[in-house]
């Protein structure tokens, strides 16, 4: 599920209908070695559906064009990061092509095992923060390209000033001068000036899958829809959306960068930009509630 780009707070309208037949035929033509295994409805996001494929696969199917896009970037990208990184990646094993019912090309991957961090508290997600540090750690690796770049990730945070702006001006008053004070803190910060690395772009809890537990817990990022190179801060700033204050220490800690430095300072920035982008969302939404709960932190006040 990738955070929407702008200040839009409900999910889009699906642009094409896609159901549980449709979907079986897709594979019995098109990836018939496959076809003797359930597919079940899994869920439905922003940009697409997903059906399990037996127990080991998933389907991913665009339900809108942003979603088509968005499959052709990981499979031409994904790749090269994995082999930038070294990261293990479950990369795309089959692409599905467009047919006279569906318009889009369609991606089957393997189903990573897990529950979705954003079903977990925030003193529960703390217990994963130095391996969610080390993960993003092992992805932010140099990137041997300068694309794929992004106008609301890993830019410079000016880039997303106006839109920010923006939204923090329906925040209650009390807020919204903390939350400026804020903002301007990370712009002023000193800019990034290393060599740009690869990003998820989009790590917050509900791309997040968290398995097992002590001593064995194992932290998988799904959904790298907005996959680019850039400043890791941009990805840091999600430790404001996973944790509290403590494992937000945890994690610069096991990253290497100390509080109150500039990379740390724009980090806080993005998460500041996160928590407005989904503190309207419904208020049942996961998303949501993560992001109200973020904002609250980062301002120490009820939202």
């Amino acid at each position: 599920m990738n955070l929407p780009p702008d200040k839009k707070t409900a999910m889009p309208d699906a642009e094409v209908s896609i159901d549980l037949a449709m979907v079986r035929e897709l594979i019995a033509v098109q990836a018939p070695h496959w076809a003797h295994e359930e597919i079940n409805y899994l869920a439905t996001g922003w940009d697409n559906e997903v059906y399990r494929l037996g127990d080991t696969l998933l389907i991913r199917l665009p339900r809108r064009q942003l979603g088509e896009d968005i499959g052709v970037k990981e499979r031409r990208w994904l790749p090269q990061l994995a082999q930038d990184s070294g990261v293990d990646i479950d990369l795309a094993i089959f692409e599905g092509q467009p047919t006279s019912s569906y318009p889009f090309t369609f991606s089957i991957c393997p189903y990573v095992p897990g529950i979705s961090a954003a079903r977990l508290n925030r003193k529960e997600r703390d217990e994963y923060a130095q391996e969610f540090s080390g993960l993003l750690k092992a992805l932010h690796q140099p990137a041997n390209s300068k694309e794929p770049r992004s106008d609301f990730r890993g830019c410079a945070l000016s880039q997303v000033d106006e839109r920010t702006r923006e939204q923090i001006s329906t925040l209650d008053l009390p807020l919204q001068s903390a939350a400026l004070e804020l903002w301007q803190e990370a712009l002023d910060a000193d800019a990034y000036g290393g060599s740009p690395v690869w990003l998820h772009g989009d790590p917050h809890p509900s791309n997040t899958v968290v398995d097992g537990g002590e001593p064995s817990l194992t932290v998988s990022l799904i959904d790298y829809g907005d996959l680019c190179v850039g400043d890791p801060a941009s990805d840091l700033g999600m430790c404001w959306m996973h944790f509290s204050s403590a494992g937000i220490g945890q994690a610069f800690e096991a990253y290497g960068i100390a509080v109150g430095s500039p990379t740390w300072r724009r980090a806080r920035g993005w998460g500041l930009r996160y928590a407005m982008m989904t503190t309207n969302l419904g208020a049942d939404d996961l998303l949501g509630i993560v992001g109200r709960e973020t904002l609250n932190s980062l301002l120490g006040s009820s939202v």
